[in-house]
């Protein structure tokens, strides 16, 4: 994946959905069909963040290979999604995959509270690519943003580290 590359959501992306019409499914919040208590939910957050990246990522097609064949790919390979976006060395290219990966869950998964472990790691690429590289990742605006960074702040499931990252690119956008 080319980092200089231009990565309109709503042009470059397989997914075919901009950021509006993603705003618009991360916004249907479902809590009459939640399955999952929020300790539940804590649980498989954390299976998310232990999960190996180059297991995960695999399944986001040509761009996955493009990266793992890519000299910054060696560092990052057996690395959990929890240890890469902790890394003040992520790659941009690697967050703009992880944010395509929860892009496509949150398309593909048919249970909502699924698409709130897709989205909360959505936000928190975008959050690291904010902080760890001063720009956004995609097409998003800035009040798009805010709303995903607020919904994001208020599940409970969240563990405190992903909190952080994502309360400080909120301050980024607010300042």
């Amino acid at each position: 994946m080319n980092s200089d590359s231009d990565d309109s959501d709503s042009t470059q992306t397989i997914f075919l959905s901009g950021p509006r019409s993603l705003a618009r499914i991360l916004a249907q919040d479902q809590p009459d069909a939640a399955l999952w208590e929020p300790q539940e939910m804590r649980s498989i957050w954390q299976h998310q963040m232990r999960a190996s990246i180059e297991s995960d990522l695999g399944t986001v097609g040509s761009t996955a290979a493009a990266f793992q064949s890519s000299p910054q790919a060696a560092t990052f390979q057996d690395k959990s999604f929890a240890e890469t976006l902790q890394s003040p060395t992520v790659p941009l290219a690697l967050l703009k995959l992880i944010k395509e990966f929860a892009k496509r869950m949150i398309k593909e998964a048919e249970d909502a509270q699924f698409k709130e472990i897709a989205a909360a790691l959505y936000y928190e690429s975008y959050a690291v690519g904010m902080i760890r590289h001063g720009q956004r990742l995609g097409g998003m605006s800035k009040h798009e943003l805010r709303g995903g960074f607020e919904w994001a702040l208020g599940r409970i499931w969240l563990d405190e580290d992903t909190k952080g990252l994502i309360r400080e690119a909120k301050q980024t956008l607010d300042s």
